[in-house]
């Protein structure tokens, strides 16, 4: 419904009550005949049933919350209505009659009069109030009720989400750590951090802003951001079947919070990573190569660019790049000399396929990923398994490596013979 439509119908219903006002205030006049009295008492007659109409108007119209503190009286309310009968209206001894004969005058027609005024204002309370509630009130309170909900479960997640940041460790939040190293090396750690993520406060907050979200409310800034950041680490604590549709739901609320703050640094990484987890590599690197290009980027945007970047084809000499740039800015840092040991290794491989042979132990190539590699794994020797066990897969970084003897030594593989078994120490 448009503005204009809304606007008439809301003329319309102003008139229309303003009519029954004036109506009213001819008909008061011309029934009380030029007595003060009889006038009053069809007045205060009048404006007391309509109060009751309206009063019955609004427990027949209350819903939600309402429900169950007026519920009762309205089902009270309905068993009393049911049982006045006509007859109790016209019984001279009726207690529902002496309260209509108080207003009565002096005149012979008097009851009837009552009767009528009552049984009129009563029926335009009730419509009136219905009318109000079910066209404006009723939206107003829902609206009010769901941002009161909406503020309480934004303050207790407010609370469990800073417990939640000052749990990361700083080098987490300042990128020159990853969230999979602490679910991998630091399990009390991670444990603590996924008690916090998933506790009963988290659950409501985040039910409540989905509810919020498909209904169409509007959220604001505060909420957005803490959902987005509460799906997004709920990403690194899913099981593997679980985090594709985790990282769709955290995409979503980024997305939401950067509609309302295209600038925001933090969200933009974490948007990146989204959809790098969802396998969509080259809008990742897109998003990043931007944002790389501003004077507030932070350093660690280079280093995920070198991560990110092996997984784009064409791009292994920029992910190398990228990495060296990090490294320089950070040379305590490991991270990102394993990932230019990775690019070089992919580049032997696409040097090893172009060429059709098997091995080529004069490659810069080769000798660059095993140099790198060595030069990682001294300062992370706890990686070296990571490396035998996944990189050296089918259609991994190091799959072509595999067989290398001088790689081997490296990672701690066990030496192979020339028929391609591996060598035993005798004493085993």
């Amino acid at each position: 419904m448009n503005a204009k439509l809304r606007t008439r119908k809301g003329y319309a219903t102003i008139g229309f009550w303003a009519y029954v006002l004036l109506g009213s205030l001819v008909w008061w006049w011309w029934v009380s005949q030029g007595s003060r009295v009889r006038g009053v008492m069809l007045v205060t007659l009048s404006i007391a049933s309509f109060a009751i109409g309206s009063m019955v108007g609004f427990l027949f119209t209350s819903y939600g919350e309402e429900s169950g503190t007026v519920g009762k009286i309205r089902d009270w309310l309905i068993g009393g209505i049911s049982g006045v009968t006509f007859a109790q209206i016209i019984d001279r001894e009726s207690a529902l009659k002496r309260v209509l004969a108080s207003f009565m005058t002096d005149g012979a027609n008097d009851y009837a009069l009552v009767v009528s005024a009552a049984i009129t204002y009563a029926i335009l309370g009730f419509f009136f109030m219905f009318l109000q509630r079910e066209l404006i009130l009723n939206v107003v309170l829902a609206k009010s009720r769901a941002e009161r909900g909406m503020m309480d479960g934004t303050q207790q997640a407010g609370i469990v989400m800073q417990r939640f940041l000052v749990a990361l460790p700083p080098s987490l939040l300042s990128g020159a750590d990853d969230i999979d190293e602490i679910l991998t090396f630091r399990k009390e750690e991670a444990e603590n951090l996924r008690t916090l993520l998933y506790s009963e406060e988290m659950q409501t907050f985040f039910e409540q802003a989905e509810g919020a979200a498909k209904s169409g409310l509007p959220l604001d800034w505060d909420v957005v951001s803490k959902v987005a950041n509460l799906a997004y680490y709920r990403i690194y604590f899913e099981k593997e079947e679980g985090k594709y549709s985790q990282a769709q739901c955290a995409y979503s609320w980024i997305s939401r919070g950067l509609f309302m703050n295209a600038l925001h640094v933090d969200l933009t990484v974490k948007c990146a990573d989204t959809l790098h987890m969802m396998d969509r590599d080259d809008e990742a690197v897109a998003i990043l190569e931007k944002l790389e290009r501003t004077p507030d980027a932070p350093a660690y945007v280079k280093q995920w660019l070198g991560f990110f970047l092996l997984n784009v084809q064409g791009r292994l000499d920029d992910a190398i790049r990228y990495s060296e740039e990090y490294h320089r800015l950070f040379p305590e840092e490991s991270d990102s000399i394993f990932n230019i040991a990775y690019a070089f290794a992919e580049k032997y491989d696409a040097e090893l396929f172009g060429s059709g042979k098997k091995d080529d132990p004069q490659s810069t190539n080769r000798s660059m990923a095993l140099s790198k590699l060595k030069e990682a794994l001294h300062d992370q020797p706890e990686y070296a398994e990571t490396v035998r066990t996944k990189w050296t897969r089918e259609g991994e970084g190091f799959c072509r490596l595999v067989h290398d003897k001088e790689f081997r030594a490296i990672v701690g593989l066990p030496e192979e013979t020339p028929a391609g078994e591996t060598k035993h120490d005798a004493s085993s």
